[in-house]
């Protein structure tokens, strides 16, 4: 039922383009942020909802050998039990973009919307080896190593680094880089949007993220406080928790430090297994939580180390990389089939494995290790872009072109990714195909508000980066 639109809310939001990039703001209570997001763009949410949610369901059907039918419907148990753990800010805001989509004459339901924002977390479970049954609410997300095999896609990706101080030279502002690596399904690259939110409660922030979600993959705030999610496997996943774009949207609103951001993970329950690469760009501190259903546990720099970086393999390994505590690997041995973990060199060379179909190209990690390196003390935005689109393999040692893709998971998949496209036949809306390739790439100063976009093309970081303050879009009239 259709209602007419409360001019007074949408007057604290706006939309426009600028250098091609599409940006929203949205300022005021969590409902009102919600009913500016649902009616400034309720033709691309119902795209959103009709389109690219049953090219989901499509990716997890395909991923169980299963039906559409049955694979939807195990998405919509999944974010029923998700449901009782989103924050009822977040649930006001969902709210709030249903209802400003109606108001514009579109018809979507407050179930549609939780759904939809479920999507990435369900992704992350359901492209495993094994799939876990959330129709057992007893498994409570325990790995079933002689449960049925799946259908494992091509493709993982996101990364990011973090450095300060002597690594940068000058005078050691913070500069915060990632890589969103996903699916380009059905009308997604023509929908990617930034977002610039202005609470009433807590900071404001921006992140990037696709239409009728409330948060997707970090992004940075007011504070200087920034956060990028990698998926990163375990065998303690469920959707008895909060995944990624709760967490986003929590950190940046209500961090304000490093200690903050981090005690964030310990104070939900969680989905699947993600890497938080957390920073503090105003103390010049960093750190990586490494989380599952099961455990939350944090690294941080080597000493006198003045860079962090993280991809999608964990590593909270006991002794590497100066850290010390719980051993992450041995959670995610067996969704990764690696081969040996028992001591920290069998992991290394278990993870180089290049027919190994799933574990998401570790090489990517040893890449960030020799680019912060060879560039300790020059690191700038110049060449923080050219790490970003790198695409040099250090376990092949061959540069992959341009526009090709990555033969496997771990042969040619380099820091900007770019693989295969798969054919999915079994949607309502027609067969489809779609690959995985770097959605967005951001370089930021965050103290001084500065950053670096490339979200037009695909894989993004190949092309334009477009350079905007955030400080200067939250005060423009434009916006």
């Amino acid at each position: 039922m259709f209602y007419s639109p409360n001019q007074k809310i949408l007057a604290k939001g706006n939309l426009v383009n600028k250098e091609s990039v599409k940006i929203v703001k949205l300022s005021g209570s969590n409902y009102e942020i919600g009913y500016q997001h649902g009616y400034l763009l309720a033709d691309k949410i119902k795209l959103m909802i009709t389109q690219t949610l049953p090219a989901a369901a499509s990716v997890v059907s395909m991923t169980l050998q299963s039906s559409y039918e049955e694979a939807y419907k195990k998405m919509v148990k999944g974010a029923k039990i998700a449901e009782k753990n989103t924050p009822l800010e977040l649930l006001e805001e969902m709210q709030g973009i249903t209802d400003g989509a109606n108001a514009a004459g579109y018809d979507v339901t407050f179930d549609e919307i939780k759904l939809w924002n479920t999507m990435y977390d369900q992704w992350c479970i359901y492209a495993h080896p094994h799939y876990w049954n959330i129709d057992d609410e007893s498994v409570k997300g325990q790995y079933p190593p002689d449960g049925p095999g799946t259908t494992v896609l091509t493709g993982s990706g996101c990364s990011s680094f973090s450095a300060w101080g002597d690594s940068v030279g000058g005078n050691g502002d913070m500069i915060f880089c990632k890589n969103e690596d996903n699916l380009d399904l059905p009308y997604q690259l023509e929908n990617r949007y930034l977002y610039i939110v202005n609470p009433d409660i807590g900071n404001a922030h921006l992140y990037m993220c696709f239409p009728g979600m409330i948060g997707m993959d970090g992004g940075f705030n007011e504070k200087g406080i920034s956060m990028m999610t990698q998926y990163n496997a375990s065998i303690y996943e469920t959707m008895d928790g909060c995944g990624i774009g709760i967490f986003t949207r929590l950190l940046l609103t209500h961090a304000n430090n490093l200690d903050e951001a981090v005690q964030t993970f310990y104070n939900h329950p969680r989905c699947t297994g993600i890497a938080y690469h957390c920073a503090d760009a105003h103390a010049k501190k960093a750190a990586v939580v490494e989380t599952s259903a099961k455990m939350v546990v944090v690294r941080h720099p080597m000493q006198n180390n003045t860079r962090l970086w993280q991809a999608n393999d964990s590593i909270c390994y006991p002794g590497y990389q100066d850290y010390e505590g719980y051993n992450m690997v041995y959670d995610q041995q067996l969704v990764y089939q690696l081969n040996d973990v028992s001591s920290i060199e069998k992991y290394l060379n278990s993870q180089k494995d290049p027919y190994n179909f799933v574990v998401p190209a570790p090489c990517r990690f040893e890449r960030y290790d020799i680019l912060l390196h060879e560039n300790y003390g020059n690191i700038d935005v110049d060449t923080a872009i050219k790490i970003m689109s790198d695409r040099y393999d250090p376990y092949t040692k061959q540069t992959r072109p341009k526009m090709a893709t990555s033969y496997t998971n771990n042969i040619l998949a380099t820091i900007s990714a770019n693989y295969p496209k798969e054919l999915f036949t079994d949607n309502p809306n027609g067969e489809f195909k779609a690959g995985v390739a770097n959605l967005w790439s951001l370089v930021s100063y965050p103290a001084s508000g500065d950053f670096w976009l490339a979200i037009d093309d695909f894989p993004a970081n190949q092309g334009t980066f477009h350079h905007f303050n955030f400080f200067e879009l939250l005060k423009s009239e434009e916006l």
